[in-house]
């Protein structure tokens, strides 16, 4: 197999596109080490990332008192040296050919200067960084500034989010990594870290508050409001379609986030369920404002960012934008969650795309003539082709929809109650299986569960 054709064949480029991996393609050499050569020294700068492609390597693992603790084997497919790329910490280990042995390589400075053209080709460098993160000799350890990462969360498109702790206040915090592909575009970055000061003074109930950014790996940690809860896209998914009042509440609770962001000249551009957090209380909390955009100069060639699904017709032309493109967004996100599914899909995007430009929007009673006449209405106005034909302000639509919601009161709901006696030797089993029922009942919208043992009966 030739070495291109081998490195399209590992996972952690798999995320490229052709054009990127082409690019990344045209810069890897090929070196074959001898047996007993040293391929990396402990100590070094870290130059370049190796990719064995024949052969094998053994890397000596030290305590910190300098003594071998283990010797870790890599062979076909593994990589070594990569974490050069994304940082200038010297290297951490020796790594030694265990018999002759065919290294591809690529040279950070070569690669740093291919990425700041095109930065679509550091694409895997955050499918490496995640992985490192997780694993468990590496992650008790990995702190990002002020903050110790946790755990992964989730991930998206635009990053991974992770628990996190903030060791001086012992304060949990959501920690999401920016991808690198995002992360290395010059003008994006300089345009996040303007931004970023603004997002930050967000102050408002239904708002993931931020706190703080860092920058490490060569990429940008945001740090957020940790929120307990269950994605508004899990919620769909598990319940098809939701209440009329939960649909009308977190509606009315969104647009009411999207009315103080818009009043302070921010416009989100990427309104979907996976953004929203339902509590156990079940509120809804708008969250990622990382791709937001303050409204200072309108450009005739934004760029077209978002999810297809939920894209403002102004959106997909990549003309310039204001919070009426969040209202459609909005009322696709609605549309969602009264009909269990997008008006528009489609496996690919560009079709979907299409259809938002083209395409009139069916109402959502004729998929389901339950739907309330209030609901439906919003819907098909939010989702207006013409800006100029939608709600105007988030307000309209608080006001409107307010009538009818119980959004700014508690959800009124009904305890219910499950009792188990069992035997000790069934106790471990009968735990499991509540704990199983427990997670499959809090991704129910506005319900919350809990487990007690009461020893003794």
């Amino acid at each position: 197999m030739s070495a291109i054709s081998f490195l399209k064949s590992l996972d952690v480029f798999s995320s490229l596109s052709t054009p990127s991996f082409d690019r990344l393609g045209a810069l890897v050499r090929a070196r074959t080490y001898a047996a007993g050569d040293a391929i990396i020294r402990r100590g070094e700068p870290g130059d370049a990332m190796y990719i064995i492609h024949r052969g094998a390597v053994r890397i000596p693992i030290l305590d910190p008192a300098g003594r071998e603790k283990f010797v870790a084997a890599l062979g076909p497919g593994d990589f070594f040296g990569e974490m050069s790329l994304m940082t200038g910490d010297p290297r951490s280990a020796d790594v030694i050919a265990d018999g002759p042995t065919d290294c591809l390589i690529i040279d950070k400075e070569i690669f740093q200067g291919l990425t700041r053209q095109h930065p679509g080709v550091s694409k895997f460098l955050t499918q490496i960084l995640a992985r490192r993160l997780s694993e468990s000799d590496v992650m008790s350890s990995k702190t990002v500034g002020k903050y110790r990462l946790l755990g992964e969360i989730a991930r998206g498109g635009m990053g991974i989010v992770y628990s996190g702790m903030q060791t001086s206040l012992n304060r949990t915090v959501a920690i999401k990594m920016l991808s690198h592909e995002l992360s290395l575009d010059e003008e994006f970055g300089k345009r996040f870290r303007l931004e970023a000061q603004i997002i930050a003074a967000l102050n408002h109930e239904h708002i993931v508050k931020v706190f703080d950014t860092e920058s490490a790996y060569a990429t940008i940690f945001i740090v957020m409001e940790y929120v307990e809860g269950t994605p508004l896209s899990k919620s769909v998914e598990t319940a098809g379609h939701l209440t009329w009042d939960m649909c009308r509440r977190i509606i009315v609770q969104t647009a009411s986030a999207l009315q103080y962001a818009h009043e302070r000249g921010i416009v989100h551009r990427d309104i979907k369920p996976g953004n929203i957090i339902i509590t156990p209380e079940g509120n809804a909390k708008l969250m990622d404002f990382g791709i937001a955009r303050v409204v200072t100069e309108q450009t005739e060639n934004e760029e077209v960012i978002g999810t297809a699904e939920f894209m403002s017709p102004e959106q997909v032309r990549g003309k310039g934008v204001d919070g009426r493109a969040d209202i459609y967004s909005l009322g696709i996100m609605a549309y969602k969650m009264t009909t269990g599914r997008c008006p528009f899909e489609d496996a690919d995007p560009y079709v979907i795309l299409k259809r938002h430009l083209r395409d009139p929007i069916a109402p959502p009673k004729d998929l389901d003539p339950k739907i309330p006449a209030d609901l439906n209405a919003f819907i098909l106005k939010a989702v207006e082709k013409d800006p100029a034909r939608r709600y105007q302000s988030c307000s309209e639509i608080v006001k409107e929809l307010s009538q009818r919601s119980s959004s700014t009161a508690p959800l009124s709901r009904t305890l219910r109650m499950l009792a188990v006696a069992c035997p000790a030797d069934q106790e471990a089993k009968v735990e499991a299986l509540l704990k199983q029922a427990r997670e499959q009942v809090v991704k129910l919208p506005g319900v919350s569960a809990a487990i007690q043992s009461l020893p003794g009966l």
